[in-house]
């Protein structure tokens, strides 16, 4: 028998941490914490529900299982942050991308050090009873992956975090229709469109007509354009670099940033800020080297990727327009978000919002529902999963909201 546990974020899109185990072997997919990272006693931030309620994991306590492992969706911070807390050798897997991505985010200080066990997710993974397959997918960040579970009797598959209308949409496609073909007895899916209200849908802009909106601003400004983006969004920063490029404006990048991009995309042309530089040492010496100086002299010439850390590097340049694109802070009521718009104002940059979700929008999430199929479905990763069931009533298919309180059995 194989029982599936929703351990923390069963409301809730940070923390969404679901285990499938039999009496010998566990598989936990994702390991973030509830509301973000929290520094506290790890007994109180299991009370609190921050942490999952995994004792033998975070406290050292012995384990009732023979073979487990951690598979992570993808290496987003929201998916990983919990491991800082871990108290174990437990293996943390994810894919080949994702693995070499937390590398150069972590080598280059875009991540916080976590002392896990994280591994590269082999083709087939076996941990004990179950068997798991990975699946490339998009959904923003590098090395997403969906996955499949099978206990040699029932299969179970995870979407992870998902959208069918980005630059690899075709990945996508590919492991609906396998776990489609396995006739899944449960699938968990994205429905984070779903989370705020029943007309809720997150960015209706996907990455393409970001694109478009970016040449249209290349075109049409005639100072500087700045851009806060996502480090984990590799693509489209490259994608930005290229239309930049494409219309007569260097991109210049943070030392970090840059580092990571030309790690994955050495051809991209690029230069590094010199302000940002810590050691020469570590940055690619073909790169070109651009100052403040030399923006503020000719803003119309550049697009600067800045960060949240270094947002008072605009008080040295001219105005210009500020596009927030999905960069940190990404919850737009905290302070450091309000701290972030003070400053703007102050130094006369123009905000605006330049973001595209990584999750499928709701006329998405139905396709991708009923195009798996699967024998019963559960909508996850969403605050308010009970809206997605609604919206999808007329669907001839056994929905099961998340409980935290209760376990699902296959027998």
């Amino acid at each position: 028998m194989t029982s599936v546990k929703f351990l923390n974020g069963s409301h809730d899109i940070e923390g969404n941490i679901v285990a499938f185990y039999t009496l010998t072997s566990r598989v936990i997919v994702d390991f973030g914490m509830v509301g973000g990272f929290k520094e506290d006693r790890v007994e109180k931030l299991i009370n609190s529900h921050l942490l999952p309620n995994l004792p033998d994991l975070f406290l050292n306590q012995a384990s009732e299982f023979q073979h487990q492992a951690i598979i992570l969706t993808q290496v987003n911070v929201d998916n990983l942050m919990a491991a800082v807390y871990l108290n174990s050798s437990i293996e943390i897997y994810v894919s080949e991308k994702g693995y070499r991505l937390y590398l150069s985010l972590l080598h280059n200080g875009l991540i916080q050090p976590i002392e896990a066990n994280i591994r590269v997710m082999p083709h087939e993974l076996e941990v004990g009873d179950l068997l798991v397959r990975g699946f490339e997918s998009d959904c923003g960040v590098m090395g997403s992956q969906s996955l499949l579970i099978n206990d040699g009797q029932h299969y179970f598959g995870v979407s992870g975090d998902v959208r069918v209308n980005g630059p690899h949409k075709d990945k996508v496609y590919h492991w609906i229709r396998k776990f489609r073909k396995q006739d899944l007895d449960l699938f968990l899916f994205d429905s984070t469109a779903y989370s705020f209200s029943k007309d809720c849908d997150l960015f209706s802009t996907d990455e393409f007509a970001l694109q478009h909106q970016f040449s249209d601003l290349i075109v049409q400004r005639r100072d500087l354009i700045v851009i806060n983006v996502d480090p984990s969004n590799v693509d489209r920063l490259k994608s930005i670099c290229k239309k930049s490029h494409h219309y007569g404006r260097k991109v210049v990048l943070e030392q970090a940033y840059a580092n990571v991009l030309h790690e994955f995309f050495p051809k991209i042309d690029i230069c590094v800020l010199k302000e940002s530089i810590t050691n020469k040492k570590t940055t690619p010496t073909e790169l070109e080297v651009v100052s403040l100086d030399d923006i503020k002299q000719h803003s119309r010439g550049f697009v600067l990727q800045n960060s949240f850390d270094n947002i008072g590097f605009l008080k040295k340049l001219k105005p210009g327009i500020y596009l927030h694109s999905n960069g940190f802070p990404n919850i737009s009521l905290n302070r450091d978000f309000e701290y972030l718009r003070e400053k703007l104002h102050q130094f006369k940059f123009q905000y605006l919002e330049f973001c595209a979700s990584g999750h499928a929008s709701i006329q998405d999430v139905n396709f991708l529902v009923e195009a798996v199929n699967a024998q019963k479905t559960v909508p996850w990763h969403s605050y308010h999963p009970e809206l997605a069931v609604k919206a999808m009533k007329d669907l001839q298919m056994k929905f099961v909201v998340p409980d935290s309180s209760k376990k699902l059995l296959f027998e």
